[in-house]
């Protein structure tokens, strides 16, 4: 346990480039680290992320492998480099992270507003606030705000 202790309280980047053995490999180590409510402060999803799947609310990567709920997530980021993300994909991501404090959205495009519907009780309490760095540095950095949907500096 101290092992994966050691690695997870690093933070895990989750590479594109990685095969899908490697990303399996990663999966069990969170896991078993989630089992064991060993905390994991950050995931950073380095151009890896593909989509949510509807049905297990998991993340899946570039890879094909899925990325499940982990109860001792902390933080999220996600790098999709010139990427448009959907109102779909930002809602999945929100869905995801509810138990984490922070979901950061990188390089990328996002809707300029979402549906309020759309954003859930964690994001509306005020548990998990939502950053969108759209040219990556922080600088530029837009907050989504739950009560109306659009993104605010």
């Amino acid at each position: 346990m101290d092992t994966i202790r050691e690695s997870c309280g690093r933070g895990v980047p989750i590479y594109k480039q990685c095969s899908s053995h490697m990303h399996t490999l990663q999966m069990r180590f969170l896991t078993v680290a989630s089992q064991n409510n060993i905390p994991v402060p950050l995931i950073s999803l380095r151009n890896s992320y593909r989509a949510v799947d509807a049905t297990t609310g998991s993340i899946v990567l570039e890879s094909g492998v899925m990325l499940p709920r982990l109860s001792s997530l902390c933080r999220i980021a996600v790098v999709a480099s010139g990427r448009k993300l959907t109102e779909e994909d930002v809602n999945g991501l929100i869905n995801y992270s509810r138990q984490c404090s922070e979901l950061d959205l990188f390089r990328c495009s996002c809707p300029k507003n979402l549906p309020v519907s759309l954003l859930q009780d964690p994001l509306i309490s005020g548990k998990l606030k939502v950053l969108w760095y759209p040219g990556g540095s922080k600088r530029q950095r837009y907050t989504l705000d739950p009560a109306s949907g659009r993104w605010v500096e």
